[in-house]
């Protein structure tokens, strides 16, 4: 019976079998092992780098977009004259928004779909009470206004007009746990807030 022979591809010797395969290879060619093993690490280096850099681009897009959503209700932070909360948040004002009287509905899971949470929403179990959701570990002055829930909502909230509905056509007026107030979307929400956006068309 003929003995099954097994041959380096580096230097062709005829080897009796893998082990001795292996103990030539680490002994003569040692540094061309070496070269290969770098090379499966620097792909894997690379693929983890591909990968890293996607994660981040995608991140970085979703906060960008949450963080500067377009709208009519655009919230200037240099306009703002009070100071951002220091620390965590996790407040609950509640809004009302009454048009010739009758009350409009807010929708729940404002502010939240499958790849963005914003750090002002509403959630399904409250929101037809109106209450807004504040859950903030770095709130800025721009994300504790009533504008910027009316950003998220993609809705227009200013002194002249709320929804379709302005002050071209009608009267609006905005009362904080009962008084009346004139900030309108730089209005600085707190926790536990009444907050009531009223319209009502000129007979």
């Amino acid at each position: 019976m003929e003995e099954t022979r097994i041959k380096c591809s580096e230097c062709e010797r005829d080897f009796g079998n893998e082990d001795a395969l292996k103990m030539h290879n680490a002994a003569k060619h040692s540094s061309r092992l070496k070269k290969e093993k770098t090379t499966i690490n620097y792909k894997k280096i690379r693929n983890w780098t591909i990968l890293a850099v996607i994660l981040a681009v995608t991140f970085y897009g979703i906060f960008w977009t949450a963080g500067n959503m377009n709208g009519n209700s655009v919230v200037n932070e240099d306009e703002l004259d009070f100071s951002a909360p220091r620390g965590a948040i996790h407040w609950h004002p509640t809004l009302t928004i009454k048009i010739d009287d009758k009350i409009q509905n807010i929708p729940p899971n404002i502010g939240i779909t499958n790849t963005v949470h914003f750090p002002i929403h509403t959630h399904n179990e409250d929101a037809n009470a109106g209450v807004i959701h504040m859950e903030n570990d770095r709130p800025t002055k721009k994300t504790v206004t009533l504008g910027y829930f009316f950003e998220v909502w993609e809705k227009t909230f200013n002194k002249n007009c709320i929804f379709d509905y302005c002050t071209d056509s009608g009267k609006l007026k905005m009362y904080v746990n009962g008084e009346e107030n004139f900030d309108f979307q730089n209005y600085f929400m707190q926790d536990g807030d009444n907050i009531i956006v009223e319209y009502n068309h000129f007979e």
